[in-house]
């Protein structure tokens, strides 16, 4: 299976275990168990997905500092010169922003950031849908603040 299509599998299982947390204020004791074990194994998907963003953060990082080289390095004078302008330090860090293989590579880097933000997210949500479940079923659900006084 190609790692696009797998990515595409694991989204839309995420998505799948996304979608029972908003069952969780008619959830019973009997289905309780069911919407555990949904939630740790949505919160091992999100979390796969996460370490995959991670990774494309990672990469786009180092991308985005090669070509930033690159376009400092190498592609700067050839546009100083053209417009001339004298080359100087300055000059090719102003180049950079300019390069538009850098834009590109700006822009995969702020895409997998968010990417990595956005799966913290919802793994942070399948969690606290695992306590709030875990406490709909291990918590007396019947006492009052003033019994056992």
């Amino acid at each position: 299976m190609s790692d696009r299509l797998a990515a595409t599998v694991d989204v839309a299982t995420l998505a799948r275990y996304l979608d029972k947390v908003k069952d969780i204020a008619s959830i019973n004791r009997m289905m309780g168990a069911i919407y555990l074990k949904d939630f740790i194994e949505g919160q091992d998907v999100a979390g796969v997905l996460l370490a995959k963003a991670i990774q494309a953060d990672v990469k786009a990082k180092a991308k985005l500092e090669q070509v930033e080289a690159i376009a400092y390095l190498d592609k700067a004078s050839e546009y100083l010169k053209e417009k001339g302008i004298k080359d100087t330090s300055e000059a090719r860090k102003m180049y950079i922003n300019l390069d538009v293989d850098v834009v590109k590579a700006a822009d995969d880097k702020a895409r997998t950031e968010a990417m990595v933000a956005l799966l913290k997210n919802k793994l942070s949500i399948l969690r606290q849908a695992h306590d709030d479940v875990k406490r709909i079923l291990y918590t007396d659900q019947y006492s009052t603040s003033y019994e056992g006084m």
